[in-house]
């Protein structure tokens, strides 16, 4: 958390050198790291932290049960829900899938686990499929990822927007997903 607090600060003293060509980037640039400052806030202040891997959080135990690796093809614009990018987005992931003959496993995967919410639109594991698949993906300009798997578990008096609200809160690249033959919420967090 230090060392954001120096990139913060070394960032303002940037843009009070008043050079107009790079302000904007610069803005951006504070933007990004304030938004990472807010999450390791919330994350440390708002948890009572009982192990490594253990979270508590007003109703919520998160527990940490795996690590993995994914591929994953980011989104090329901040603002993915204006107009229809996510479905163009959409098709082209079909399209990539389809190519690579990962189709298949991929709507296998995620037919087994119900999306409730999260900011990542294009994603599977990669221990599903070969490496010739994994080469054409990441042809196609998807990436490999290391992801933490979460399971949680959450107070019968928490509402489902409260919940949803407390993941986006606490995770910055996430899907919580809905084991669908174990009845299991998980948080699949993209470490970007």
């Amino acid at each position: 958390m230090n060392s954001l607090i120096t990139n913060i600060k070394t960032t303002v003293k940037k843009l009070s050198l008043n050079n107009p060509k790079r302000e904007v980037e610069i803005i951006e640039k504070l933007i990004e790291n304030l938004s990472l400052y807010k999450q390791e806030v919330i994350k440390s202040g708002g948890f009572n932290s009982k192990s490594e891997g253990k979270l508590n959080y007003h109703g919520l135990k998160i527990d940490k049960i795996s690590d993995e690796v994914f591929l994953y093809k980011p989104v090329t614009t901040k603002n993915y829900y204006d107009d229809d990018y996510l479905e163009k987005f959409s098709e082209i992931r079909t399209s990539d899938l389809s190519y690579s003959g990962v189709l298949e496993i991929h709507n296998k995967f995620w037919g087994a686990h119900e999306i409730m919410s999260g900011n990542i639109f294009a994603t599977t594991p990669l221990e599903l499929i070969d490496s010739s698949q994994c080469k054409k993906l990441q042809k196609l300009n998807w990436e490999l990822i290391n992801a933490d798997i979460y399971e949680v578990k959450a107070d019968s008096s928490i509402s489902k927007l409260a919940l949803l609200n407390a993941i986006e809160k606490m995770f910055r690249s996430y899907l919580l997903v809905r084991e669908v033959s174990g009845n299991i919420l998980m948080v699949i967090e993209f470490k970007k």
